[in-house]
């Protein structure tokens, strides 16, 4: 079986038989989970503004910061998939990906660990209704998931040689 996959200028098709997938589909593929993560991440905050809004200003950070952080992760998640679009800057994508599921993990931690005492998560969506533990795992997959982006990615750019 084959999933079509549409990008900017391109239609690509994704083998879904991991045993025939060429050396290149790897990284389209944890690209294309990338995208559809940070898409429903984003668009879910966005479509319920006000109540990200909310849940946001009660998250244990400065006062002052919070008007930003509301703007500044739904823009870094838009900025990122528009990264993961094109395979000239997906690098910069995967690079992005994993630094934000890097700081939503430590995040995860530091409230499962209790250090900032109860915490409701602004996550958006029905990642909102995971518990931390299961939020710790879903962020663990993807933050693994971008990391090994950077490197197969970078391996596919010295084997091509671009």
């Amino acid at each position: 079986m084959i999933v079509i996959v549409k990008t900017f200028g391109s239609t690509e098709l994704y083998p879904t038989n991991l045993a025939t997938m060429r050396r290149t589909d790897i990284p389209d593929l944890i690209s294309f989970l990338l995208i559809l993560m940070f898409s429903y991440a984003a668009f879910s905050k966005l479509i319920a503004f006000n109540n990200y809004k909310i849940e946001m200003h009660r998250q244990p950070v400065p006062k002052w910061s919070v008007d930003y952080l509301i703007v500044l992760i739904p823009a870094s998640e838009l900025v990122t998939i528009a990264a993961m679009l094109f395979r000239k800057t997906r690098m910069i994508g995967f690079f992005s990906a994993a630094f934000l599921m890097l700081v939503f993990t430590v995040y995860v931690v530091l409230a499962m660990t209790g250090a900032f005492g109860k915490v409701p998560c602004a996550c958006g969506g029905i990642i909102n209704n995971l518990s931390w533990g299961q939020h710790l795992v879903f962020n663990l997959i993807f933050l693994s998931l971008s990391v090994y982006g950077v490197i197969i990615n970078e391996k596919e750019r010295r084997f091509i040689g671009k």
